[in-house]
């Protein structure tokens, strides 16, 4: 399994929430902040998206957005009107409609999904705090036919609907996560394995996390130079490549812990320690916590 998808099965992606909204004319919509990731395609009509922290952009029909635990936002069409809850209006659809003949119709699909929460900060390595991907650019891309299959999915009536719209809005996130990062940024986990040498680098880790890896095996590996393979790696993933091991073993070592499954001596040579005293040590020393009082807490 390559990296990517090691680090989504981690986090165990669940669109726990989608709602189709409908809204007339002038209005405006107010949104909460979140501490999950936000999700919403434009099925017609047009709307603007402004957020508290001054982040805006504009939507249009077959246009999606993600944004990870966004700050306070309004979504906004036809000018804009008076700023309603989003609860408020789901509570009471109503509120968005209007009684006039020929009313300016936008609809759009607001959506969340929630991530395994031993492993949840791992979105922050996939993806940009704004993801926005304009329709008319995804026509011909596998994206594109995800996001036409969701919008007639969530315009019919069919039996299985929401069944379905679960698994397709799933499917989505991560397809999303690879067609919206691999080409717009040179930075962090997609911009690495995107990179021949420091992909190469990241697979070797993820393949074997526990063997006793050194900068220099890593890059002679690769066919670098020591010095010139550090400074490359650390560039595009954020940190050095021992750091970025460590925190790789941490993270397998919180899915087995959070399992309850996997025998400590196990998960301590998964983290690439001789004993489980090193590694309840090593443990706590990056999360704060023991691995015994870490398992406790999860299931409190």
């Amino acid at each position: 399994m390559d990296p990517f998808s090691q680090i989504v099965a981690l986090l165990k992606p669940q669109a726990v929430f989608w709602r189709m909204v409908e809204a007339h004319d002038a209005w405006t919509i107010r949104f909460l902040p979140s501490e999950v990731v936000v999700f919403g395609q434009v099925i017609e009509g047009a709307a603007r998206v402004e957020r508290d922290d001054g982040t805006s952009l504009d939507l249009a029909a077959g246009d999606f957005m993600l944004m990870a635990a966004p700050p306070p936002w309004t979504m906004v069409g036809g000018g804009g009107g008076t700023p309603v809850d989003f609860k408020a209006a789901l509570a009471d659809p109503t509120l968005l409609l209007s009684t006039r003949p020929n009313a300016t119709i936008t609809r759009f699909i607001a959506a969340n999904f929630t991530f395994a929460p031993e492993n949840a900060e791992l979105i922050a390595r996939l993806m940009l705090p704004v993801v926005h991907v304009r329709g008319v650019d995804t026509i011909a891309s596998r994206l594109g036919a995800l996001l036409s299959a969701v919008g007639e999915e969530a315009l019919g009536d069919r039996p299985g609907r929401s069944l379905v719209l679960d698994r397709l809005l799933e499917v989505l996130l991560i397809e999303a996560l690879r067609y919206r990062s691999l080409p717009d940024s040179d930075r962090g986990l997609l911009a690495g394995l995107a990179d021949a040498k420091v992909g190469k680098a990241l697979r070797l880790m993820h393949e074997d996390a526990k063997r006793a890896w050194t900068v220099a095996a890593l890059a002679s590996a690769v066919g670098m130079s020591r010095s010139a393979f550090a400074a490359r790696f650390t560039h595009i993933i954020g940190m050095p490549p021992i750091d970025y091991l460590a925190n790789w073993r941490i993270t397998l070592a919180k899915a087995a812990l959070a399992s309850a499954k996997v025998p400590m001596t196990e998960i301590a040579e998964m983290a690439g320690y001789q004993s489980v005293s090193a590694f309840s040590t090593g443990f706590k020393r990056a999360t704060g916590f023991s691995p015994k009082f870490y398992t406790k807490s999860l299931a409190t």
